[in-house]
């Protein structure tokens, strides 16, 4: 699961910057002692400064994105997600048939996050889920939209550019 495997990933960078950073204080900590006679309160002051901060700002952005893969972790519901067959797509536990459904497509997600599929209807609310929530490859989406459909529909994925 691809949600499961960032949350995994980012903890695993969490840990990679803690202990660089007490590397870097250590590493700092040691050029203040021995060149103490030598520099400044400036010189000391940039020294852990920047190389702390450095530090800190490096972890975090890892805490930030374990932040976001946990609550995208966190929205992934337990039930199937989405369905398609002969009779229409299935999704969050809603079913439309193939003449009641107006398009398929994949948008941006927010803050340049997982992509989003949009089933949109003639007339009801449009369907959205993320992604992540999903097992399969959009390619294998649009190629079971297409078939199922006898190739009335396709997934639209022009909003998402290059």
């Amino acid at each position: 699961m691809a949600a499961a495997n960032k949350v995994a990933y980012y903890g695993s960078q969490i840990r990679s910057r803690l202990i660089w950073l007490v590397v870097t204080a250590a590493i700092a900590v040691g050029i203040y002692t021995w060149m103490r006679s030598a520099l400044t309160q400036s010189d000391v002051t940039w020294l852990f400064g920047l190389s702390i901060v450095y530090s800190l700002l490096w972890l975090g952005l890892a805490v930030f994105g374990w932040v976001r893969a946990r609550a995208a972790l966190s929205s992934i519901s337990p039930q199937v997600a989405l369905a398609v067959d002969r009779n229409g797509i299935w999704a969050q536990g809603t079913g439309m048939a193939w003449p009641e459904i107006a398009g398929v497509k994949l948008t941006r997600g927010p803050f340049g996050g997982t992509p989003r599929l949009n089933v949109s209807r003639h007339n009801g609310p449009e369907i959205t889920l993320s992604l992540a929530d999903l097992d399969v490859m959009p390619s294998t989406i649009d190629s079971a939209v297409r078939a199922y459909s006898s190739g009335m529909m396709r997934m639209d994925t022009s909003t998402l550019g290059n």
